[in-house]
């Protein structure tokens, strides 16, 4: 299929990378994203309408993550077998139904519920983002622009969701950050049911013990870090809980040796490319996203800011992100995976050790160059993450490879959510957010020891028809 070609003559949604179809797939990454980067803002304000502690707001967050997390590899397995636009749909429908929901929630109890239900369709619609780029378009030079519109796209929510949360929050309350995502889901539902389906790749069966093993198994060790925030991490229920995930990792890793159909078949890290593709994207997520979270409280609780003043301090990250995805990326993408990465990190490294300058309200300039710069990095590699993990496994298991990169990423979020969470927790905040920022720059650093290391391989893995082979 050449990058012209009509949706008449092909059972795909279309060659290019603005066609109508690709326009429901970014919309569906707007609306994942902005969930959170709105939310981040309306925290403090949940916490004192419905009572919330420390830990009951991380579970506010991490509610939705673990079962995006924990049901990501699944779905992509749907979707490979039922077709992208079909399992597209379903979750784009049921997320909308689910954000209503968590609106009109009248307790925390029931808000951690409808996020967790919230969290289990967003498990359907974000692997369906990236598998559909790589079915739908596979002109390499479309194929590019596409994925980079996709991180355009998050760039765009993450900007305005801090804008829009704290604006939304201050005037009209938190339940507004949740009615926020119901019009651009509803859009993306509509112009995708106006395109043909995908083709559907092989048929396998879903992997119930491997799921099992590791949804529990993740969901111990975020439940371990999250209490931790407000026990201790010597606590029993926290050792406990830290020592039952480690040995659900044991297990799965078990149950997935052993099955003939496993959900994550252990060939696929073979491939260097990918494995390393995936680490980087656990770094990313963990730095990028933990880390704005911890920063939406501290700046509320610390620096007594408004929600709207809190999205202000913030948003030259989401600034960053932009400038790179719009005005440099596509001048950079012709030069490969490998020298956007090596561009990319350094500038996140260099932001997050500079963002250690922060204190008290008279750091603010360290805050807003530092985090501009972490914005400008992520922006400028983490395209060519996605495209290198996505790509490497071939057009037949795009969903399987989608899956399990953003299973990294989510899990990269959970973690980093409740690790700096109990950092933040602190009898010395600032101190806290400095640790976790070093983290950062650490995890900066081992993204551009993967690079040099593993990129030149990377490189050649952005072509779909060089499939690794997957078999345990």
């Amino acid at each position: 299929m050449t990058a012209g070609l009509s949706i008449s003559s092909s059972p795909v949604v279309g060659g290019t990378a603005r066609s109508r179809g690709a326009w429901a797939i970014y919309l569906g990454m707007i609306v994942v994203t902005l969930d959170g980067s709105a939310l981040n803002l309306a925290l403090p304000t949940i916490g004192s309408d419905l009572g919330a502690t420390a830990s009951g707001l991380e579970w506010v967050v991490n509610a939705y993550t673990l079962p995006l997390a924990s049901l990501l590899l699944v779905a992509g397995t749907i979707g490979d077998r039922t077709g992208a636009r079909t399992l597209f749909v379903a979750s784009a429908g049921g997320f909308g139904l689910a954000s209503v929901a968590c609106a009109l929630a009248p307790t925390l109890p029931l808000l951690i519920t409808f996020r967790a239900i919230q969290g289990v369709f967003a498990a359907g619609l974000l692997p369906m983002v990236l598998a559909l780029v790589v079915k739908t378009i596979t002109d390499p030079a479309e194929q590019a622009k596409a994925v980079n519109l996709v991180a355009v796209s998050g760039g765009i929510a993450i900007a305005a969701g801090p804008l829009l949360g704290g604006l939304l929050t201050d005037s009209i309350g938190w339940r507004a950050a949740f009615w926020l995502t119901v019009a651009p889901i509803a859009a993306a539902v509509l112009l995708i049911l106006r395109t043909p389906e995908t083709s559907r790749g092989e048929r396998r069966r879903i992997d119930l013990p491997g799921q099992l093993a590791g949804t529990l198994a993740l969901t111990a060790l975020i439940a371990g870090m999250v209490e931790a925030a407000s026990v201790g991490w010597t606590a029993p229920i926290v050792l406990a809980l830290l020592a039952s995930g480690v040995i659900g990792i044991a297990v799965f890793i078990r149950i997935e040796h052993r099955a003939s159909e496993p959900m994550v078949p252990l060939g696929l890290f073979r491939n260097r490319a990918f494995s390393a593709a995936s680490l980087g994207g656990f770094a990313f997520q963990f730095s990028a996203y933990g880390l704005q979270f911890v920063l939406a409280l501290y700046l509320q609780q610390r620096w007594d800011l408004t929600a709207l003043q809190a999205g202000l301090v913030l948003i030259p990250f989401s600034l960053g992100s932009i400038l790179a995805a719009v005005g440099l990326n596509p001048r950079l993408l012709h030069r490969g995976p490998r020298f956007m990465l090596l561009a990319g990190t350094p500038l996140v490294i260099v932001g997050a050790l500079i963002t250690l300058g922060t204190a008290d309200t008279g750091t603010w300039r360290w805050l807003i160059v530092g985090n501009a710069l972490v914005g400008i990095g992520t922006g400028i590699y983490s395209p060519s993450l996605n495209q290198v993990a996505t790509a490497s496994a071939g057009t037949a298991r795009a969903g399987l490879a989608s899956g399990v990169y953003n299973t990294s990423r989510q899990i990269g979020q959970a973690t980093g959510i409740a690790l700096l969470g109990s950092l933040i927790a602190l009898p010395d905040s600032t101190s806290g957010v400095r640790v976790g920022l070093a983290i950062c720059a650490l995890l900066g650093a081992l993204i551009l020891v993967l690079t040099v290391v593993y990129a030149p391989r990377a490189q050649n893995t952005t072509k779909p028809s060089s499939p690794v082979s997957c078999e345990p």
